[in-house]
């Protein structure tokens, strides 16, 4: 290599995401976890887990539009899902509003994103009776539900058609949703359907996700 002038790449520093919320809290999953494996946890952990995240999809204009979602861990429902062409916290506030979820104490867990870190995102969990948790930085195993979601329903409604119109965009995005609640198996559910699944276990199966 020295005869001929030639040099080894230098490895690149790996990406660390620092994370950017303002005010970040605990991995109350992950901390539950490590008692439950440490042995010092007698109880079994029985709080409700919601898990959220933004993402992002282009229509056939290259439009962008971002969305948000809650993931009712234990049935898989898709308790909300909003849509908007910015990435504020106002696009959380209004995913987390939508939420017909009556269960005080119950966790909201996501990523360190900065919207959710915003005061009126803390606010509107707060009114709704959430324990706030998050994801370590750069760690998007901590919110596995979530990023599971966000890829099947990109790969079955945002990347399968590119839609024109935001508006067809959300007619087939509340097509699939409705349609996966009701029918799509899921493997973590033994096979079942969201509502399948919370009829066999005497929980009310979810109300109509409407997005027009």
């Amino acid at each position: 290599m020295k005869k001929y002038g030639i040099a080894a790449r230098c490895k690149k520093k790996r990406y660390i995401y620092p994370g950017k919320a303002s005010t970040v809290v605990p991995n109350l999953l992950r901390a539950q976890q490590k008692q439950a494996e440490n042995g010092t946890c007698v109880q079994k952990f029985e709080a409700e887990v919601v898990f959220s995240d933004i993402f992002e999809i282009c229509l056939a204009d290259r439009t962008k539009v971002r969305g948000c979602f809650a993931l009712w861990k234990r049935t898989r429902h898709i308790l909300s899902l909003a849509f908007d062409y910015r990435m504020q916290a106002d696009l959380v506030v209004s995913a987390i509003e939508q939420m017909h979820f009556d269960v005080p104490g119950s966790i909201f867990h996501s990523d360190q994103g900065r919207q959710y870190g915003a005061a009126q995102t803390r606010a509107a969990l707060l009114e709704k009776g959430f324990i706030r948790s998050m994801s370590r930085a750069g760690t998007p195993t901590d919110n596995g539900y979530a990023e599971r979601f966000v890829g099947t329903f990109k790969q079955a409604v945002a990347e399968r058609r590119r839609d024109r119109t935001l508006g067809h965009f959300l007619q087939a995005s509340e097509n699939w949703i409705n349609f996966s609640h009701r029918l799509r198996p899921h493997e973590g559910l033994g096979n079942c359907s969201p509502d399948q699944f919370a009829t066999n276990h005497g929980l009310p199966p979810a109300p109509y996700l409407s997005l027009l």
